[in-house]
């Protein structure tokens, strides 16, 4: 039994790693945030601190005589300080942002004011060049700013302002708070975000995974992957499966016709051999007719070799055009060599002559472009009439194409074939009449040739006496 292998699902992927991220990213941004909004609180307490004792300094007068009954009825605070009298303004004890500030003598002595440590604080030596730290228990901190105070009178004074470390605590602690509530149901939204884009960003390829099993169960390849409002990446997947699709069903239908065809064209070779093969073994036979019977046997497997053989061929090259490459060819020489070479065949005695136009090249893959050629000539050789004459010329035309013709003077194509001589085991009546071997592939492969290198080929004949035969033009594009 075949283990079961679990898939994880890319959705559940996908949440798990936002997540994941997102749990990071708020770890992190609460690290940065506990430290930059201390910072900033710190300053911002601190700020308070110096602003509120820097105002207190104005709120402290001096009078070297009695205050006047004026003063004495206000609202202010007169006390005793050595040889005068210190006038408070009523406001020094307000509390502004938390911050509290007392009056002191030099020796330490609180005159006025609040300091809810001032017992812890007795003996702290005044330090007037910086706010600083004071723990006044293992629970309590402080900040404390001493400023001395300067003019007639005021000269053995200081304020001390004081503000807890609480205040800034119980501000991070309340941002705090509003982020313990409000962060997950964030984080929440943000997965169910994520859950739901991924599985319709998604849904495309589970459609697409839908489509392939059906076309794959159903062998309907002629089904294709719908394309329409997809987004970019899942279009190209999309598009390159039904390319793939279109692939198998070409060769799909290939393997069907060369099946077909396979099964037809060599049916009748086949019978011929099992007739003859059969009607040899039913009893003895002379030499000479055993002779006759392999001698049959003989041409009809070369028949079916010849066949077979143009058949893969056929079939290689529609499968794979891609196999053969193209480059640049000198037209004019490669076709020169080969008349050349083609012009000792001297098939029925006939001549052949060559008119080719120099200079002329083209993107090309040299063995098909040759396969093409030599397969018309060769024609032109089977069919000419005996003592017959082959032209072969390559020009360059007015719109610019590479046009070479393969001429003859032989008896020509009858009408009814001429529009049939580029298909599929077309075989005229010549080939029919079994005078002139053949697979009836020949024109097909050089029609598809012809098709690989973006050019046209045609063909004029004539049947009638003294005509010029056949002429097959052959145009492809220059370079």
């Amino acid at each position: 039994m075949k283990n079961i292998i679990r898939r994880r699902s890319i959705t559940m992927r996908m949440a798990t790693w936002t997540f994941i991220v997102l749990i990071t990213l708020e770890l992190l941004t609460f690290g940065i945030f506990r430290i930059v909004s201390g910072s900033i609180l710190q300053k911002t307490v601190r700020g308070y601190l110096l602003s509120s004792v820097n105002e207190n300094l104005d709120k402290i007068k001096y009078h070297d005589v009695s205050p006047s009954a004026d003063l004495k009825d206000s609202d202010n605070i007169i006390i005793r300080s050595g040889n005068g009298w210190l006038e408070i303004d009523d406001d020094f004890l307000d509390e502004i942002n938390d911050v509290q500030s007392s009056l002191y003598s030099a020796d330490g002595t609180m005159l006025y004011g609040k300091n809810p440590i001032a017992r812890s604080m007795e003996g702290e030596a005044f330090n007037s060049t910086r706010i600083y730290k004071y723990r006044s228990s293992p629970e309590s901190n402080w900040y404390i700013y001493d400023r001395k105070l300067k003019g007639e009178g005021l000269e053995d004074l200081w304020i001390r302002g004081i503000v807890t470390l609480s205040s800034e605590e119980m501000q991070l602690k309340d941002i705090f708070n509003t982020a313990v509530i409000f962060v997950p149901f964030l984080l929440i939204v943000g997965i169910a975000g994520v859950w739901i884009t991924a599985k319709r960003s998604l849904s495309p390829v589970r459609r697409i995974e839908q489509t392939i099993s059906e076309i794959t169960q159903g062998k309907d390849l002629n089904r294709r992957l719908e394309t329409e409002n997809i987004d970019a990446e899942l279009y190209d997947m999309a598009a390159a499966f039904n390319n793939m699709l279109d692939r198998l069903e070409h060769s799909f239908e290939a393997e069907q016709q060369f099946t077909s065809d396979a099964s037809h064209e060599l049916r009748t070779p086949m019978a011929v051999i099992m007739a003859q093969t059969e009607l040899s073994l039913e009893k003895p036979r002379t030499p000479e007719q055993y002779r006759q019977a392999l001698e049959v046997i003989h041409r009809q497997g070369k028949q079916m070799n010849l066949l077979i053989g143009s058949m893969l061929d056929y079939t290689r090259l529609e499968l794979r055009p891609e196999n053969y490459p193209l480059s640049e060819l000198d037209f004019s020489v490669f076709l020169k060599n080969l008349c050349d070479d083609m012009t000792l065949i001297g098939y029925k005695n006939n001549s052949l002559s060559s008119d080719i136009e120099g200079g002329i090249r083209i993107m090309a893959n040299e063995m098909l472009i040759e396969r093409a050629v030599r397969n018309l000539i060769d024609n032109a050789y089977k069919y000419g009439k005996e003592n017959g004459c082959i032209r072969v010329s390559l020009h360059r035309t007015a719109d610019n194409k590479a046009q070479c013709l393969i001429a003859d003077n032989g008896p020509g194509i009858p009408p009814e074939d001429l529009p049939h001589i580029f298909e599929r085991f077309y075989r005229g009546s010549a080939c029919k009449s079994g005078r002139i071997p053949g697979s009836g592939l020949g024109l097909a492969m050089v029609r598809m040739i012809v098709d690989i290198h973006h050019g046209e080929i045609t063909a004029t004949s004539s049947v009638e006496e003294n005509s010029s035969g056949t002429i097959f033009s052959l145009n492809l594009p220059i370079l």
